[in-house]
């Protein structure tokens, strides 16, 4: 056992938002205990997402971070101070750093920037951090540790998460094709009506069609089925995000932007085929056995996590994929889970 073994028995790991970085950051969890065997891991996550995390072998305790306000990181600062021998910040915002440097005299932080790099990304500008997967980034950041990585993305699914979606999803015969149109980024979401073709064409195949997201995503939603004239069997944004989860394990496939649901689909091994637009593949394509669909454009990737306009004005990146090419690839990656299973 080397001496970083020896000291470092308390891990604290932050990393609070957003919904698909959350559970990408996960992927650390084994093989930090790979590199501290029997160290405690607690983390600290939006109460939103802990039921994710919470029950999860590989963590110890879950704590919560409200998402507005200073008061919170206050509170959080003070219960956790001095509790742990190394804090992990990989959310590397100001919040997550009051509480990172308070629980831990040693601290990894993900991502460091310079001070000018820092003031342009609080400016708005912040280029394309595109070298890696999120994943191998994660892992990266715990390197002088002697930690490798990154590992598999872990999420806990209660029973009675699994009740709610199966709830949810009724009666609905397979193939059940999930559609999450909704992307917190307006350069992020491919049109609507397009969603709505796609979901039409696999309806008439025999798929059912399930929409996937949260309650944020329900105007989107309304908009995806004022053009859809095939029925939908389940509306699944009523539910927490871990039954959404659960409720993804059941489908065969998930359609949808680059989104939080796209991570989501790959922690439970659903394929997930997402549509990106300004946003990286490299970075964030959805681990195996999803599929990444973009046009490649010399002007994309834009930005690290999306914006409210196309800086060139035109946003081709999504606007010019047709939603042809979406089914193609949709009865493709169908096809192939249907054989997967047949050889099973």
């Amino acid at each position: 056992m080397n001496a970083n073994q020896k000291v470092l028995q308390k891990i604290l790991v932050v990393r609070y938002s957003a919904l698909g970085d959350v559970v990408l950051a996960t992927s650390v969890l084994d093989p930090l205990l790979a590199t501290f065997p029997g160290a405690r891991i607690e983390w600290v996550t939006d109460a939103a997402y802990a039921p994710l995390l919470e029950g999860l072998p590989q963590i110890a305790a879950v704590h919560t971070l409200d998402r507005e306000g200073p008061q919170s990181a206050v509170s959080l600062r003070d219960r956790l101070s001095r509790r742990f021998d190394l804090a992990i910040d990989l959310q590397n915002k100001v919040r997550s750093a009051v509480i990172a440097r308070a629980a831990a005299p040693r601290r990894v932080t993900f991502r460091r920037r310079t001070a000018g790099r820092a003031l342009l990304a609080l400016l708005g500008s912040d280029p394309p951090l595109a070298r890696a997967h999120a994943t191998q980034l994660y892992a990266d950041a715990l390197a002088p540790l002697g930690v490798r990585g990154p590992g598999p993305l872990r999420i806990h699914l209660s029973r009675h998460a699994q009740a709610l979606a199966a709830d949810a999803l009724g009666h609905a015969r397979p193939p059940l094709v999930a559609i999450a149109p909704g992307a917190r980024w307006a350069t992020k979401r491919w049109p609507v009506e397009r969603f709505a073709e796609v979901a039409e064409a696999l309806a008439a195949e025999g798929a059912s069609i399930v929409l996937a997201g949260g309650p944020d995503d329900r105007d989107a939603f309304a908009a995806m089925c004022a053009h859809l004239r095939a029925p939908v069997a389940a509306d699944l944004s009523p539910l927490p995000v871990d039954a959404l989860a659960a409720a993804l394990a059941r489908v065969q496939i998930l359609i949808a932007c680059d989104s939080g649901p796209v991570h989501l689909a790959a922690a439970v091994g659903t394929p997930a085929l997402a549509l990106f637009g300004p946003t990286s593949t490299v970075r964030w394509e959805p681990r195996s056995p999803g599929r990444a669909l973009s046009l490649g454009l010399a002007c994309s990737p834009c930005s690290n996590h999306g914006s409210d306009s196309c800086p060139e004005g035109h946003h081709r990146c999504l606007d010019d994929l047709g939603a042809h090419a979406v089914v193609s690839a949709a009865r493709e990656m169908l096809a192939g889970r249907e054989t997967a299973t047949s050889e099973r």
